[in-house]
C-alpha cells in the first residue's frame, strides 16, 4: 500500500507567502497537519482527513487579525495542495466551511 510522501507534503511549505513574522506563527500549524498526515496510506486519506484539515484551519482561525491578502491566498493555496497530495479535490472548497474571516 502506498503512503503519503512527507517530503512532498513539506515541499508545499514553500509556497507561503508574506509577512515573515506572521508565517513564523503559522508554519508550526501545518508541520504539525504534516505530521497528523505524513505515512497515511494513500486509499484511506480523502474525506478521512478532513478532522485534521479542519483541526488546522481553526487554529489558523485564531491569527486572523494578522493575515493580509497575501497571506491569506497563499494558506489556502497551501491547504488546498495539501488537501490534493491526499485525495481531496480542490473544487470541493472544504476550507471555506471552517475558514474564519479572513
Amino acid at each position: 500500500m502506498r503512503r503519503i510522501d512527507t517530503d512532498v507534503l513539506y515541499q508545499q511549505l514553500d509556497f507561503l507567502e508574506g509577512d515573515e513574522r506572521f508565517l513564523e506563527k503559522v508554519k508550526p500549524v501545518f508541520q504539525e497537519l504534516i505530521k497528523n498526515l505524513s505515512g497515511l496510506p494513500v486509499p484511506s486519506a480523502g474525506v478521512s482527513v478532513l478532522p485534521l484539515l479542519k483541526s488546522c484551519i481553526l487554529k489558523i482561525n485564531d491569527l486572523e487579525e494578522e493575515i493580509e491578502t497575501v497571506e491569506r491566498d497563499s494558506l489556502l493555496d497551501v491547504i488546498y495542495r495539501l488537501g490534493e497530495l491526499v485525495g481531496l479535490p480542490r473544487e470541493s472548497e472544504f476550507a471555506e466551511e471552517w475558514r474564519g474571516d479572513w
